[in-house]
């Protein structure tokens, strides 16, 4: 990590902070932000960076409202800086407080003009509100100044393609963004997966929920994907247990569920036909 680098050298190097606590975010190293929230509350009490800081510690342990606040704090000592912005648009975002979370990604638009990221939030939370034209066109916008994230392909050029029905499409974006991306995403593969179903080529589409499955054993929408390819291609025995293993994660998932208690009618019509 090349921010971890810079702080060796400079511990005191606050201009790096931001970049290197959001890398541990994205890492999901949370005793390590609580750690360095600490230190940087009682060195730096003062400062945006530091009330920054502790606000994704509470984010990350999705305390979303305490994380608002720390997030209000850090930008009333900076109204400029931008990671608190839209670190503030993801906690409303995660309250579903659409309206407030977009203002706080077009501020932070607005500090960061050359930056896709905001763009890409904007776009996310319309895809999220069903806005999808004008989802298309804020992705559209964060593609211009970043045509390499993969990101904007799979969230969501990819998606929005998915949700006006074009699938072909979808899917072609959605193996643009995973060979974009340089570490492997569980999401993209399982996105993929359910695009290629809807293009019905079911046996791709497992090759994807299993990728997607390898990625992180413990997603429950990876392994409902599986079961629901294995139930298509009619491998009942087999999908039921996948339907068990993904319920087992997400008991309230009521699509599978309801999947689940197809299979089992049919796997029992196949045997009452065996011995009739």
């Amino acid at each position: 990590m090349v921010s971890k680098k810079v702080l060796e050298e400079d511990p005191y190097h606050l201009a790096a902070l931001p970049v290197h606590i959001s890398s541990l975010v994205m890492l999901n190293m949370t005793n390590v932000v609580f750690y360095v929230a600490h230190q940087l509350m009682n060195a730096y009490p003062s400062t945006a960076v530091a009330w920054y800081t502790a606000g994704c510690y509470y984010y990350m342990i999705k305390k979303y409202e305490h994380a608002r606040r720390f997030f209000h704090k850090a930008l009333s000592f900076d109204t400029c800086f931008a990671p608190a912005w839209v670190a503030y648009g993801h906690a409303f975002a995660q309250h579903d407080e659409s309206d407030q979370a977009l203002a706080a990604y077009r501020t932070a638009s607005r500090l960061f003009p050359g930056c896709q990221l905001p763009w890409l939030f904007i776009g996310m939370e319309y895809v999220r509100t069903n806005s999808l034209q004008l989802a298309q066109q804020c992705l559209e916008c964060a593609r211009t100044l970043m045509p390499s994230d993969p990101r904007v392909f799979n969230e969501k050029l990819g998606v929005v393609a998915y949700h006006k029905r074009n699938y072909e499409e979808a899917v072609q974006l959605l193996r643009r963004a995973i060979s974009l991306c340089s570490s492997p995403d569980e999401a993209m593969h399982t996105n993929l997966g359910h695009a290629l179903l809807k293009c019905e080529q079911h046996g791709v589409a497992l090759e994807a929920f299993r990728n997607a499955q390898r990625l992180d054993p413990k997603s429950s929408s990876a392994l409902a994907g599986v079961a629901f390819a294995l139930h298509l291609q009619g491998k009942l025995d087999e999908a039921i247990d996948f339907y068990h293993r993904a319920l087992s994660l997400e008991r309230n998932d009521a699509f599978c569920a309801e999947m689940l208690n197809y299979a089992v009618m049919e796997a029992l019509d196949n045997n009452m036909d065996t011995f009739t």
